[in-house]
């Protein structure tokens, strides 16, 4: 796993991680507007960096590497955490061991699903299939990466060929078998869950009701992590406010 560091140490300290299949890069436009008042800590997943030939494991073994990274760095408050799609998942895991202090989580898109082996089987077939497409056809597949997620096209296309076949199996498994922890109402006020009404995640937000001192925002009209990837201007904003 590699860090990129972004901005002034000596600002306040903030962690991003980022979704499947895309590396620390897919918060190049969003770091634009958060590196002149923030020190920003991206890092890349395992499995998903190109000059290296890591495996993703678990989220587990992910959230351990950033928390011993943090420890190395002597890092111990963090403004706030920012995860997208799987890295909210793995945002969750790290917030909920409490060993780092977290002022606010964004949870942009997290699948917080807990499926079994069958269903799990058949998401790892999906994103599998999805690798091979675009391995087989990349100059159709960028054009429909990019429709489908503006200014991330070429960054999945890397990945998408790089991630070996054990890292998407794992993949399937994190992304839905994440059991949804007991939270006091002190720990469930700095989470924000942030959905966009057209995307499919959004269906675990019954689920998510649990944690009722949570907020849970909705943008209308947005696919999955279609409001980060279209608005990083007013994106940024809504997390210097909230």
């Amino acid at each position: 796993m590699n860090f990129k560091i972004v901005g002034n140490p000596n600002n306040p300290k903030i962690l991003l991680i980022h979704a499947m299949f895309v590396s620390s890069d897919s918060f190049e436009a969003l770091s634009e507007y958060l590196k002149e008042d923030y020190f920003l800590i991206i890092p890349t997943l395992d499995g998903h960096d190109v000059n290296e030939n890591s495996i993703f494991m678990s989220l587990e073994d992910e959230a351990d590497k950033i928390l011993s990274y943090l420890k190395q760095n002597n890092i111990e408050n963090l403004d706030f955490i920012l995860g997208t799609s799987l890295g909210a998942i793995i945002a969750f895991e790290l917030y909920k061991r409490n060993e780092v202090q977290i002022n606010k989580v964004f949870l942009d898109g997290g699948p917080f699903f807990n499926f079994g082996p069958f269903l799990q089987t058949i998401a790892f077939k999906k994103f599998w299939g999805i690798c091979n497409s675009i391995r087989k056809d990349s100059k159709n597949a960028l054009k429909k990466l990019d429709s489908l997620f503006p200014g991330s096209g070429n960054n999945m296309l890397q990945v998408c060929s790089h991630i070996t076949m054990l890292s998407v199996r794992n993949l399937a498994h994190a992304c839905y078998s994440f059991s949804l922890p007991k939270l006091d109402e002190a720990a469930q006020k700095p989470i924000i869950f942030l959905y966009g009404t057209k995307e499919p995640a959004r269906m675990c937000i019954p689920r998510l009701r649990r944690y009722k001192y949570s907020a849970i925002i909705k943008k209308v009209g947005y696919k999955h992590c279609g409001y980060l990837l279209s608005n990083p201007k007013d994106y940024a904003r809504m997390l210097n406010e909230k």
